[in-house]
């Protein structure tokens, strides 16, 4: 018996705003990307998680590296949004204006305990930034502009001891070993670990 149109099954249309719809495509593509990593994926994965069409995806995004940027330029405003209620500072602080009103200790503290809620985002980031160390790589200016942005605040924050750029680079790397041990082991406790650690590579800083 041969089956005619009306008798397969059809997909319900699911109709967005396109806001929505894109808020809906970013939040499964950070999924997708922290999972598989960029080369990963296709802009067909993405699509069949949002239940639309590949070209419904790129309506919204363009391409495949406008997904990515989108994805990436989305996380940071959230986590700026986020971190200067925890800070309780302005977000214009944490775009590196050159000044950071709290101390390199609280920063630091306050950037762990955001990361320790969404370990799924920094797996996404600790893949991409190792993706991207190929000049090649789509979020490789992003991530060599995202560098110098971070180290600013890192700076930022030990401002008035010796060296801030050097400091900010030791304990910016620090963050992020320990935060790859956490992503290999979740039952490490990330913040409790940061604070042991804190105790011997800040606390000297803070004695200048």
């Amino acid at each position: 018996m041969t089956s005619t149109a009306s008798d397969r099954p059809q997909r319900v249309r699911d109709r967005r705003p396109a806001p929505e719809r894109l808020k809906q495509i970013i939040t499964e593509a950070t999924t997708l990307i922290a999972e598989r990593g960029f080369w990963g994926i296709s802009i067909q994965d993405v699509a069949d998680a949002c239940g639309i069409s590949d070209a419904g995806v790129l309506h919204h995004v363009g391409t495949k590296e406008g997904l990515l940027v989108a994805v990436l330029e989305h996380r940071d405003e959230v986590d700026i949004a986020l971190l200067s209620q925890m800070l309780g500072i302005a977000e214009s602080e944490l775009k590196a204006d050159g000044t950071l009103s709290v101390s390199l200790r609280d920063f630091c503290r306050a950037l762990v305990a955001r990361n320790a809620q969404q370990p799924e985002i920094v797996r996404l980031y600790s893949v991409l930034n190792a993706e991207s160390l190929d000049p090649q790589h789509p979020a490789y200016a992003y991530f060599s502009a995202r560098e110098v942005w971070a180290t600013a605040l890192f700076a930022a924050a030990a401002a008035g001891t010796a060296n801030p750029a050097r400091i900010a680079r030791q304990v910016f790397a620090a963050m992020d070993g320990l935060q790859l041990r956490w992503l290999r082991n979740p039952a490490i406790d990330l913040v409790a670990e940061w604070d042991a650690l804190a105790e011997s590579i800040v606390r000297p800083y803070e004695m200048h």
